[in-house]
C-alpha cells in the first residue's frame, strides 16, 4: 500500500488524479475527495467514486453528530459511496489498482472503513492512496504497518512522484513499462509535443497521435489506448 502524505493543499489529490490517468481509469477503482468552494471560500468536501458516483462528504452547514473542525460529516454518504466502491473494486477482476483518497479524520468515523483498511493490507492488488499527515488516533499505529510505504509530497517533488508511483506499482507489466520509457523519451524531445487548448498533438514513433482532456480524463486515438485505457502519449502529456 503506497500512501501519499503531506500538509493540506500540497497536491496529494492532484497527484492521485495523475496516477489514475496514467494507469488508466478503467484499471482503477476507489474514490477521491474534492473541495467545495463558494465565493472563494472552502465550505465542504465531496466524495467522488471512480465508477461515477458522488455526494457531499462534509459541509459547514451540515447538522451531524460527526464533526471535524467546522464541518459536519455525512457518514452515510461516505459509506454508501466510498465503501461500496472499494468493495466493488476489490471483487472486480478488471480492477488492478485500488485508489483511496483519503484516509483521514473525516473518514475514520466509520469503523467499517477502518476494518476494511486493515483487511486490504493483505489483498493481492496494488493500493495507492493519501493519508492524513499529522498525528491522530488509530492512524499513528496504522502507519507503522510493514505493508505500508509512506511517500511524502512537497512542492519540489510533487510533479515527479506520480510517475514514480506508476512505475513502481506496474513494474510486473513489461509492456506497460516500455510505454512509460517511451513517454520519457518524448518529454526529452519537446518538439514532438504541441499543446493547444485541451489537446496534445504528439509526433510519435508511429505517426501523429492526439490526446484530449475532458472531465478529468485523457483520451487518445492510438490502438494501445483503445485496449488498455492508457498509453505513452497520455503519460507524456501528464508529465510534460
Amino acid at each position: 500500500m503506497y500512501l501519499l502524505t503531506a500538509p493540506p493543499r500540497t497536491g496529494k489529490s492532484t497527484a492521485i488524479k495523475k496516477i489514475v490517468n496514467m494507469l488508466g481509469p478503467n484499471n482503477c477503482g476507489g474514490f477521491y475527495t474534492e473541495e467545495i468552494r463558494e465565493n472563494g471560500e472552502r465550505i465542504g468536501f465531496k466524495i467522488v467514486s471512480l465508477n461515477g458516483k458522488e455526494g457531499i462528504l462534509a459541509d459547514i452547514s451540515l447538522d451531524s453528530p460527526y464533526k471535524i473542525s467546522r464541518y459536519g460529516v455525512d457518514l452515510e454518504v461516505f459509506e454508501n459511496i466510498g465503501l461500496k466502491e472499494l468493495y466493488r473494486a476489490i471483487d472486480s477482476k478488471d480492477i488492478k489498482y485500488l485508489i483511496i483518497d483519503e484516509i483521514g479524520p473525516m473518514q475514520l468515523f466509520s469503523n467499517e472503513y477502518k476494518e476494511l483498511l486493515l483487511k486490504m493490507l493483505s489483498i493481492d492488488k496494488k493500493i495507492i492512496g493519501t493519508i492524513f499527515n499529522a498525528n491522530y488516533d488509530w492512524l499513528d499505529e496504522f502507519k507503522k504497518n510493514k505493508q505500508i510505504k509512506l511517500v511524502e509530497i512537497n512542492e519540489n517533488n510533487r510533479n515527479i512522484i506520480p510517475l514514480q508511483i506508476v512505475e513502481e506499482v506496474s513494474k510486473e507489466d513489461t509492456i506497460f513499462q516500455r510505454k512509460i520509457q517511451k513517454a520519457k523519451r518524448y518529454i526529452l524531445e519537446p518538439e514532438r509535443l504541441t499543446f493547444k487548448d485541451n489537446k496534445t498533438i504528439i509526433n510519435s514513433e508511429h505517426g501523429i497521435r492526439t490526446v484530449v482532456y475532458n472531465n478529468n480524463r485523457y483520451v487518445c486515438d492510438c490502438e494501445y489506448y483503445k485496449e488498455k485505457g492508457t498509453c505513452s502519449h497520455i503519460i507524456s502529456t501528464i508529465i510534460k
